[in-house]
């Protein structure tokens, strides 16, 4: 697997995912067997558990759960943009040397790491059918990502409802997008198969500069990964965008979405479009949250997408279940 970052939504630089010679892919960039635009999909649930603990006093990191005030910060804030440096100029895998060398140079480092820790926290649980599925010596992007990733990850709390998700002033920019993408005849939905999904995938990746090496490494699942497919296409069917989310239960992880470099500015109309689509879709079959990776890496225009969708910033706290309990 080439080692090279795609930026997209900002699934770039987690843990030691990239070492590893793996990588998460999202960029910006009728027939049968796939479902009508905005449906609520059944999934079947597994033993991932995820749990919101937005609470002002909570421990993290630390056995003795010291409590720790938590504190938001929300995208353009002082410490948003000191902690995307910060985490732009450090390795994936930082050492401790290196912290104490970025400290001295600049003590604003010690607000940005102060600001990174004391992030609300996500608790996570998997279950040993998905950490058997996902994870191990060979694991995927998405296993890394799942063992590696703790700090200032972007975090979507799924909506139920159209309506719910938006409402609001913060949702005017992603309205007007999807008004356009609505005026054009975009329309998105979930296909059932790897290979319908894959050959309308193709279309897209052909007219890319690195279609042909991810063309090689979007594969088909292993054994017992759970996977939902999505595309996004023009009034004539032509594909303009595509995604594929890693299914667990109560919550998802995101880790391909691109779109048609070609067909400007409708595939960019057209990835809001399935965004918000596949966002519903997995809100309204229970699903509560979706995984997207770190937040502070991404360029400024990724980070913006981020924002404009919904994605917060958390810290992730991940438990093991290999007792069988659940899926």
């Amino acid at each position: 697997m080439a080692k090279a970052v795609q930026q997209g939504l900002g699934v770039n630089g987690i843990g030691n995912c990239w070492t590893a010679g793996g990588r998460l892919q999202v960029g910006d960039n009728s027939g049968g067997g796939h479902s009508p635009v905005w449906p609520a999909a059944a999934q079947t649930a597994s033993s991932w558990k995820a749990r919101r603990t937005d609470l002002w006093w909570r421990g993290y990191g630390s056995a003795d759960r010291t409590l720790v005030r938590r504190r938001d910060f929300g995208y353009g804030s002082r410490e948003f943009r000191a902690a995307s440096d910060l985490a732009r100029r450090m390795p994936y895998s930082p050492r401790v040397s290196a912290l104490i060398r970025s400290v001295a140079r600049d003590p604003a480092v010690i607000r940005a790491l102060v600001a990174i820790w004391r992030l609300p926290v996500v608790d996570l649980q998997v279950g040993r059918a998905d950490a058997d599925a996902w994870l191990g010596d060979d694991a995927s992007p998405v296993g890394c990502m799942i063992q590696n990733a703790r700090w200032a990850q972007a975090v979507l709390d799924l909506p139920t409802t159209e309506e719910h998700y938006l409402s609001g002033r913060p949702r005017q920019a992603l309205r007007t997008n999807l008004r356009h993408a609505r005026d054009i005849g975009v329309t998105s939905y979930r296909v059932l198969t790897y290979e319908e999904w894959f050959e309308a995938a193709s279309v897209i990746l052909a007219g890319r500069s690195d279609g042909a090496d991810m063309t090689t490494e979007i594969t088909k699942p292993e054994l017992g990964q759970r996977v939902a497919y999505y595309l996004a296409s023009d009034a004539d069917k032509t594909p303009l965008a595509f995604a594929r989310v890693a299914l667990f239960g109560q919550f998802a992880v995101l880790f391909t979405m691109l779109s048609h470099l070609d067909r400007r500015p409708s595939a960019s109309w057209a990835r809001y479009q399935l965004h918000t689509f596949l966002a519903l879709d997995l809100g309204s079959s229970g699903v509560e949250q979706l995984l997207l990776g770190s937040a502070l890496r991404g360029t400024a225009g990724n980070q913006y997408f981020q924002h404009l969708l919904g994605y917060r910033i958390r810290n992730l706290r991940v438990t093991f279940d290999r007792h069988g309990r659940g899926r």
